[in-house]
């Protein structure tokens, strides 16, 4: 149950399960639905399928793949964390003018390279 539970977070169904279940749980108990479910700010910020950054992390093993952007101007981005590296692969449809993968990638390398140099010259 586990591993098709986990193939079906990595291919983005289920991985916000935990809202579901909220939502679920307050119908179940005849509660009204929770505020959060009817605030402008969870659609905008993703739910109900409308995620402008879909990931999936796939921790520190070896398997490679790629994340499709959920909406037409969004971004899909697939990582793994190695011992000396970040492994990534960041898309985004190419038919929206609004997004460039290349450009996000490289704006977010940027800016590890600068918290990691902070981190290493902090004096703490």
């Amino acid at each position: 149950l586990f591993r098709s539970l986990m193939a079906e977070c990595q291919n983005g169904k289920g991985f916000d399960r935990h809202l579901l279940g909220l939502l679920l749980i307050s119908r179940d108990e005849g509660l009204p639905e929770p505020e959060l479910y009817s605030d402008p700010a969870f659609s905008k910020s993703g739910g109900g399928g409308n995620f402008v950054l879909s990931t999936s992390l796939v921790g520190y093993t070896t398997v490679h793949g790629a994340v499709v952007p959920m909406i037409q101007d969004g971004y899909g981005m697939f990582y793994q964390i190695r011992d000396d590296r970040f492994v990534v692969a960041c898309t985004a449809w190419k038919s929206c003018s609004k997004t460039d993968a290349e450009k996000l990638c490289r704006t977010l390398f940027e800016n590890f390279h600068v918290m990691a140099e902070l981190v290493t010259t902090a004096q703490l």
